[in-house]
């Protein structure tokens, strides 16, 4: 069983800079490290600034500066032995995808490319197709992005996977259709993730005025255990093997209820 994971959010508002975010995403590996977290998240697109808010598209995007921004924070945050959930994007051959990047002190580099686009997205960014874990402390760490938390089976196949706990990075900000219903909604469908598969669950959100919810944590029961709007977060991932046999039940039931057997 792995030990109680301390991880951290460094919550703030991308620019369309991208020197500009990388020297903040900086400041934040400095403030994690120094606080104890071995795990650090970042918003969605914290690097390259979110299309629609921070910037219009990626049009204009230098992705030589992007690619080495991730080399430098990497490289900082393996010195600074932390692993790094970076939110940034990546070029293809007409397009872009909306990636988690898990680098740093990792036991490998791994890329998650956002599977679950909104009509906003799907003007920028075309969708990936694989679950993908990372691996930090003895833990491994099932990715996602924003929308994807809406979709049960995203997290089925991250538990498929034998994560231990669920990370989102996230840009849940701007205008809400029915005012009110996200802030109400989105909160609900986290701690579902967590409680469906008995799985600690840490968000981190964008600090945009207009956001939906703070950056927080839940825990294998899928109650709130940690909330925090700007800057740094910490927080506490503890495995579900500590809380009561019934959690590892609901874990097996719900691999029964999704994939049979």
């Amino acid at each position: 069983m792995a030990k109680a994971l301390t991880a951290a959010c460094w919550s703030f508002t991308a620019t369309d800079s991208v020197a500009e975010n990388r020297a903040r995403i900086t400041k934040g590996i400095a403030a994690a490290r120094d606080a104890g977290a071995r795990l650090l998240l970042t918003p969605e697109c914290a690097l390259t600034g979110y299309p629609s808010a921070a910037r219009e598209d990626l049009a204009e995007i230098n992705w030589d500066e992007v690619r080495g921004a991730e080399r430098q924070l990497a490289a900082y945050a393996r010195q600074a032995g932390l692993a790094l959930i970076l939110g940034t994007a990546g070029p293809t051959e007409d397009s872009a995808t909306n990636d988690a990047l898990a680098c740093g002190n990792t036991s490998a580099e791994v890329r998650y490319r956002k599977r679950c686009l909104t009509p906003l997205d799907k003007k920028v960014f075309v969708s990936g197709g694989e679950p993908v874990v990372a691996q930090c402390a003895g833990w491994r760490l099932g990715l996602a992005v924003c929308y994807d938390v809406r979709f049960p089976r995203v997290f089925a196949e991250l538990a498929r996977e034998d994560a231990d706990a669920f990370l989102v990075i996230a840009h849940m900000a701007g205008p809400d259709p029915d005012p009110g219903t996200k802030p109400t909604v989105v909160p609900a469908h986290f701690a579902g993730r967590a409680a469906e598969w008995a799985t600690p669950t840490l968000l981190c959100n964008t600090s945009a005025d207009d956001r939906w919810l703070n950056s927080g944590c839940w825990d294998a029961r899928g109650i709130r255990t940690a909330d925090g709007g700007e800057g740094l977060l910490l927080a506490t991932l503890t495995p579900r093997e500590t809380l009561d046999p019934w959690y590892a039940t609901i874990r097996k039931d719900s691999f029964a209820s999704f994939f049979g057997g």
